[in-house]
């Protein structure tokens, strides 16, 4: 009785590790991941053929889940290609459900397909092909925000990219996943009822986001409407502000030009704590930020790859690139990007201090002759400043969101010269602004950025 025991577990044992072995021998295929609003991009077709295979991977090596039946209902989650740069239908495979059962059909044994045609826009210029890889012909070329339709995910095995079998300007091509917004307009758009809630300003600066486009000035800041928080001053030979930011409980304000080149640290009330001197010369800068994940500050120049950071707590200074010339410097609590000016439009860098450049977007046309200032950001926008001929007389600040990469819309200073804007303690944007004299301030304006959001 024993020793037949001891043989069924041998053999119980055997069958378990021969199925585990075939099991772990099936190809395994990886699937990039798509967003939770692309699990709807979804088509439905049925089996053409009788006694379709449904495999387990998309290869006909691959096990059988199951064996489908002529006009068996399936639905289509993903199209898989298996052989770069071919689009032949045995090498293009449907990743489906049929009733509770999932896998794996070869596209020719599947017809009557429903596609999903979901309504998207392109975030950006980009080139649609005849498969999903950047190995495939293009087709053609989109521009921002333009419409497609959306037919299936679609992917290449062993390419971890996501695409979409996608409509395209009357052709059947393909998309690449990270440009393209499900939705029907590029922008994010508030309700008449979310609008009838805000502010005027609020309203105007939300009602027509566009992509860059012409400038369109929705309001003017002034003494009537802005509060002195407090005044700041240099620190030996330095007497010309360049940019300010904000950690949370500390301003650091950026003074340069030829000579005295430092930093001024005030506190959240307006405080003057200390000054730090650069320890070599930087020559004009442009723009200042804190990056709290790497804990430094950086110093950006006028259109230069070389930047500059400060370590507040060594109160060292040293020297870094970024993979553009850049112009004016703002971190962004709200996306954990770096954004910076540049003569093409605003880039968006990553803020582990290796700037790896991540978006480009377009500026607004400002219409006149004009100077780039900094481009501070917070609370997920960004706040870009131009001066015109007469820097005292003539700036704009430019309002764009990062999260769909809009213009807002734009406001006149007519208090002094723009050189940076941050969210303040209390939700406010506050600006720097150079009046020409020793002294200069911050000002707090009446746009409380949680009505933007």
């Amino acid at each position: 009785m024993n020793s037949k025991n001891s043989q069924m577990k041998r053999r119980t044992i055997t069958i378990v590790l021969a199925a585990i072995m075939v099991f772990t021998a099936l190809p395994v295929l990886e699937i990039p991941a798509f967003t939770a609003s692309a699990k709807s991009v979804t088509a439905s077709g049925r089996i053409s053929e009788s006694d379709v295979n449904l495999r387990s991977s998309a290869s006909t090596s691959s096990g059988t889940v199951a064996v489908l039946k002529k006009n068996k209902k399936v639905t289509i989650h993903r199209e898989v290609f298996t052989k770069d740069r071919s689009t032949k239908a045995v090498n293009r495979w449907y990743h489906v459900t049929a009733g509770k059962r999932e896998g794996y059909v070869r596209s020719d044994l599947v017809r009557n397909i429903k596609w999903s045609n979901t309504a998207a826009v392109t975030t950006d210029n980009l080139n649609y092909r005849k498969g999903p890889s950047t190995s495939f012909k293009v087709l053609g070329t989109t521009d921002i925000g333009d419409s497609v339709t959306l037919m299936i995910p679609s992917y290449l095995s062993g390419n971890n990219l996501s695409w979409y079998k996608a409509k395209v300007n009357g052709r059947t091509a393909y998309v690449c996943a990270d440009y393209i917004k499900l939705g029907t307009s590029l922008f994010i758009k508030k309700s008449a009822k979310e609008l009838a809630r805000k502010s005027d300003l609020a309203k105007a600066l939300l009602s027509n986001p566009t992509r860059g486009g012409k400038q369109r000035v929705v309001y003017t800041f002034n003494t009537d409407n802005c509060i002195q928080r407090f005044a700041v001053e240099g620190y030996r030979n330095a007497i010309v502000p360049q940019g300010f930011t904000f950690t949370g409980d500390k301003y650091y304000i950026l003074y340069g030009m030829a000579a005295g080149q430092s930093i001024v640290t005030y506190s959240v009330d307006g405080e003057r704590e200390g000054a730090s001197k650069f320890s070599f010369c930087i020559g004009h800068p442009n723009g200042i930020t804190w990056d709290p994940v790497t804990k430094k500050c950086y110093i950006f120049k006028g259109h230069q790859k070389r930047i500059y950071t400060w370590n507040p707590a060594t109160n060292k200074f040293g020297k870094s690139r970024t993979p553009y010339s850049s112009s004016g410097v703002g971190y962004d609590n709200s996306t954990g990007l770096i954004y910076a000016s540049s003569h093409t439009g605003i880039r968006a860098y990553s803020a582990d201090g290796k700037f790896t450049h991540q978006n480009l977007f377009p500026r607004c046309k400002p219409g006149i002759f004009h100077y780039i200032q900094d481009c501070g950001a917070g609370e997920g926008f960004i706040f870009h400043g131009i001066s015109g001929a007469n820097k005292k007389n003539t700036n704009y600040l430019d309002i764009y969101r990062a999260a769909d990469m809009a213009y807002l819309g734009s406001i006149k200073i007519t208090i002094g010269e723009y050189e940076s804007a941050v969210v303040g303690p209390d939700g406010y944007l506050e600006l720097l602004l150079n009046t020409g004299g020793t002294t200069d301030y911050v000002w707090r304006t009446p746009l409380n950025i949680n009505e933007l959001k």
